[in-house]
Parts: C-alpha cells; sequence; structure tokens
C-alpha cells in the first residue's frame, strides 16, 4: 500500500514539475530574468536596471555590463550594475507586462514624455519617484548641468518644476541634424546646375534630372528624380522629414508656433500651395512611385544604380553606405539647404532633434532599496569623467587626446570587423541613446566622408523657432487628445496620399473634414500646454 502511494506521489510530483517546467520556459525573457531584487551572490551592492540593448552593442555583447564604460563604473563605484533587457522589437510590451507585474527594478530607462499621462502620471502611479529633494545631495553633477543650460532645464522638468529623470541630451547643434534633403553631386556638375535653394529651383533641377537619363545613367534605368531613402515613419506623411518644401512657406506639416500661437499646418492657405507643388512633381513624373508603399529597400537600390538624383535621408546610415558602397567611383552626394521660396532667404524650417528628445532617460523607480547609490550612478554621467567616459570610451584604448581634444583611435576608425559604431560601443555609450550628454566631439568623428561633416553644417541653418516644444499634457488633456488625434492622422495619412497623386484636389474639403473631425479642439489643449511650458520657473 505504501509502494503505491509513493509511486502516485512520485507521478503527481513528476507531472507538477513538468507543468512549472513548461510555465517556466514559455515565460518572457524578462520574467526570468534575474530578481529586480539585490542579487545575494554578490557581495557588492546591487542595482537593477532595466534598458533596450542597442543592436551595436549586440554585435558584440548580450548585456550592456560588457561594455568598458560600465566596466569602469562599476570598478569606480564597487557596484554590481545588473542590466534587464527586453527582447528586441518588444520593448513596449515588455514594458507594459513590468508595470503591470508590479515588480519593478531600481532604474527604467525609457521615454518618460510618452508614458501615458506624462511623467507626472508616472509618478502618481507609484512607478517612479519625485527627484528634486534628491538632487542637492547625491546629484550634483546633473543640478549644476541643468543650472547653466535653463533652455534644457525648461525641457526637462514638468510644468511645476518636477524633475523625474536623468535625461538623455543632445549638446550643441551639430548632434540634433543629420536629416534632410541628398543630391547627386555628380549629376548637378554633369548638367552645370548648382545646388538649388529654392521651390522653384528644385522644380526645374528634378526636370532636368528626369530629361537627361541617357547623360546621367547612359539609359541602363529610368531614372525617378526625388525620392526617400529611409522610413522614418509609418506613413508618408510621417517620413517626409522636417517638412520638407513646405518649411519654405514657413508652416510644417503638423503642429507648430507662430509668434505664441499654437497653429496646425494642413489648415493654412500655405499648405494649398505646398501640395500643388507636389501635385506638379508626381504629374510630371518627377516622384518615385515606391515612397508610396515607403519600399526604402527598393529605394536605396535605385539610388545606388543611378536611378535616383534627390532623396530625402540620413547622414549616416543612407548617405554613408552610398558613399562607401561606390567609393572610387563617380558617384557623389552633397547636401542641399532646406527650400526657401525666394533667394537670399534663409531656412526656416527644418529637421532638428531637440536637445532633450525624451527617449534615453532613466528614472529611479518607487521600489528602488538604494536611492542614493541609483542617483551617484546616474549622476555620474554629467560630470567630467562621466562625459568622458560615455562619449569617449577608456583612454589610450579608444580615445587619445590631441592638441587638448579626445580622438578616436584605429581601433574605433578603422576597425577591420566592425563599423564605427559598432566598434566604439564596445567601448562608450555615445553611438545611441541615454542618460547623459553626447558631445559634438563624438558626432564629427564618427562620419568618415567630408560630405557628411559638411552636411551637419548646412542642415544646422534653420532657427526652427516654429516648432511645438516638448509640452506635457495633463491626463484629461492627454485622453482628449489621443481620441480626437488617431482619427485625424489616420484620415491625414490617407488624404495626404490622395492630395500628391492627384486623386483628392478639394484641399477646401480636407481643410473642413479636420475642423469637423475637432482639431481646434486639439489646438487649444496645446495652445495651454504650450502656455505652462512658457511659465515654467528654470
Amino acid at each position: 500500500m505504501t509502494s503505491v502511494k509513493s509511486k502516485k506521489f512520485k507521478v503527481v510530483l513528476s507531472f507538477t514539475l513538468l507543468i512549472v517546467f513548461f510555465i517556466f520556459i514559455t515565460l518572457p525573457v524578462s520574467a526570468v530574468s534575474p530578481s529586480f531584487a539585490a542579487s545575494s551572490k554578490s557581495s557588492k551592492p546591487v542595482i537593477t536596471w532595466w534598458t533596450a540593448l542597442d543592436a551595436k552593442v549586440a554585435v558584440s555583447y548580450n548585456n550592456l555590463a560588457q561594455v568598458a564604460c560600465y566596466q569602469y563604473l562599476m570598478k569606480k563605484f564597487n557596484v554590481k550594475i545588473e542590466f534587464i533587457h527586453p527582447p528586441s522589437g518588444s520593448e513596449t510590451e515588455q514594458f507594459n507586462l513590468m508595470l503591470a507585474s508590479k515588480k519593478l527594478p531600481d532604474i527604467i530607462e525609457t521615454d518618460w514624455l510618452s508614458y501615458p499621462g506624462g511623467p507626472l502620471k508616472a509618478i502618481a502611479d507609484g512607478v517612479i519617484i519625485k527627484l528634486n529633494n534628491y538632487l542637492q545631495k547625491y546629484a550634483p553633477n546633473l543640478k549644476k548641468y541643468l543650472d547653466t543650460h535653463p533652455d534644457i532645464k525648461r525641457d526637462v522638468i514638468t510644468d511645476d518644476g518636477t524633475i523625474y529623470c536623468f535625461p538623455f541630451i543632445r549638446e550643441g547643434n551639430l548632434t540634433r541634424v543629420g536629416d534632410g534633403p541628398y543630391i547627386r553631386k555628380d549629376w548637378l556638375d554633369k548638367l552645370k546646375l548648382p545646388v538649388p535653394e529654392t521651390v522653384n529651383e528644385w522644380t526645374n533641377m528634378l526636370r532636368k534630372f528626369r530629361d537627361n537619363a541617357k547623360i546621367l545613367n547612359g539609359r541602363k534605368a529610368p531614372i525617378y528624380p526625388f525620392s526617400i531613402a529611409f522610413r522614418f515613419g509609418s506613413t508618408l506623411r510621417t517620413s517626409w522629414r522636417g517638412s520638407f518644401l513646405a518649411g519654405a512657406w514657413g508652416i510644417t506639416l503638423d503642429f507648430y508656433v507662430e509668434n505664441g500661437k499654437v497653429k496646425y499646418g494642413p489648415l493654412t492657405s500655405q499648405y494649398k500651395e505646398f501640395i500643388k507643388v507636389l501635385q506638379t512633381w508626381w504629374k510630371e513624373n518627377l516622384i518615385d512611385p515606391d515612397i508610396l508603399n515607403m519600399n526604402t529597400q527598393a529605394i536605396q537600390a535605385k539610388i545606388l544604380n543611378d536611378q535616383i538624383g534627390a532623396y530625402l535621408g540620413r547622414v549616416s546610415g543612407d548617405t554613408g553606405r552610398f558613399l562607401q558602397a561606390k567609393k572610387g567611383t563617380e558617384f557623389d552626394i552633397t547636401v542641399a539647404p532646406w527650400p526657401v521660396l525666394k533667394k537670399g532667404q534663409k531656412p526656416e524650417i527644418g529637421h532638428k532633434h531637440f536637445a532633450y528628445p525624451g527617449y534615453g532617460s532613466a528614472a529611479i523607480t518607487t521600489q528602488c532599496k538604494n536611492i542614493p547609490l541609483a542617483m551617484k550612478i546616474l549622476d555620474w554621467g554629467y560630470s567630467k569623467e562621466g562625459y568622458m567616459v560615455y562619449n569617449f570610451g577608456i583612454k589610450g584604448k579608444s580615445y587619445v587626446i590631441k592638441n587638448g581634444k579626445p580622438m578616436y583611435t584605429d581601433e574605433i576608425l578603422n576597425n577591420p570587423k566592425l563599423s564605427i559604431l559598432e566598434a566604439l560601443s564596445k567601448y562608450a555609450r555615445a553611438g545611441w541613446v541615454g542618460p547623459f550628454p553626447q558631445s559634438e566631439d563624438y558626432v564629427v568623428q564618427i562620419l568618415p566622408f567630408p560630405q557628411q561633416r559638411e552636411a551637419l553644417k548646412i542642415l544646422s541653418q534653420p532657427s526652427n523657432s516654429k516648432i511645438l516644444p516638448p509640452v506635457t499634457l495633463t491626463v484629461e488633456e492627454s485622453k482628449k487628445v489621443a481620441n480626437i488625434l488617431n482619427a485625424i492622422n489616420t484620415y491625414y495619412d490617407e488624404m495626404f496620399v490622395r492630395m500628391i497623386t492627384g486623386k483628392f484636389t478639394n484641399i477646401d474639403s480636407f481643410q473642413k473634414t479636420l475642423k469637423r473631425m475637432g482639431i481646434d479642439e486639439v489646438l487649444k489643449v496645446y495652445q495651454d500646454a504650450y502656455n505652462r511650458y512658457i511659465k515654467r520657473k528654470i
């Protein structure tokens, strides 16, 4: 009898363990990663840090703790940092699951401006803590940085003055630009054309490209004068970087500010003029049809096959790759200034990242057991030492000092196995976003071609003073705006394509529909938020 019971018990136990095993292996990676609580195996204090693992790091390592800058940091503070990385592509899902579990690490790095209801709601929800009372004692470097950069501080704080994160900051102008209009310079030279400055000059140049295929590429394939080389957004409208062309009329394709008043570009009379130009381009076969479905793989292939003369793209990811692939040939690219209406005008609107973009910012959670240590670790990124290590890595290995400036070594710039950014990401964090100020000295060195470095100067020209700053909405405002804007954006995306292709020409009707859908209510919300932003005490 005892033997039978024993056998039954073993069977039940085995079955139970089998169930537990299958539950375990089917859990998300984050759910089976080390506990967010301090590890009992380490004699050092442990800080847990949730953040995405950048693809450039993943080429060499599977955890940020392996990167030299964090090896340096952990040794300096005699601490162990346990990084928790959500699977690539599921960061948002894993973030939401983590919040729902009510089990939080010490530090969460994400875009807190995108939290539903904003950062103040994250504090009210008991996810992260307010940092103001800790700054003086535990984060003097961040406090000093914000106090000496009031323009950045205005973006980082909330309307009531709350500091909630250690921000990612793009220093200067050169770290904030790079996306813009690029042109085949060798084609311009063959046709003896200047780099276009005005909208009319752009139209003339594209017509010349279309009509001179034999000269430009020997008619080996049809030419599509203008295209978009990178999918900046999920739709054609959101990929139309820097309000290209529309900025010539002093408007954007979205919300902007003029003389203290928040406006919406599609409602203006200038928007009609912008659409007319695009309709002309489409009708005259000046636009690559592949932009309608944003087939960037096909578009980039056509650029390398001498079929596209001008494109909206990036200074590094696209333009740098094209120049490298065509090195040793006549293929050449130049940047063009953002278009204006009249010769001699200075571009007013283009693409420029905010100094504080929101993403890559680290906040301390309500479940952090050692707030002073977490503060000190994050604050180090804003010290002189932390700034150098995060941006340049380890002296003597990834950089040396020449003429008083940090310069990357051949290990970074001429690595035989890795790209510049992949090599740098073994040592420093400058190649992607995070809680530290990104240096201009970094960005000018990682661009190997002079055409790229010149592009940064040209693309920095617009003041972009009309761009709506990173305002924050209240919980009620967020709900109201989300319901209206979701419908408007879906409609706008569809109509943008139809208007460009000439399938819909009644712009007045389009504007009336936007009003009927509630765009004026959204404008009022953003106006109130902008007014609060301007009144922030810095």
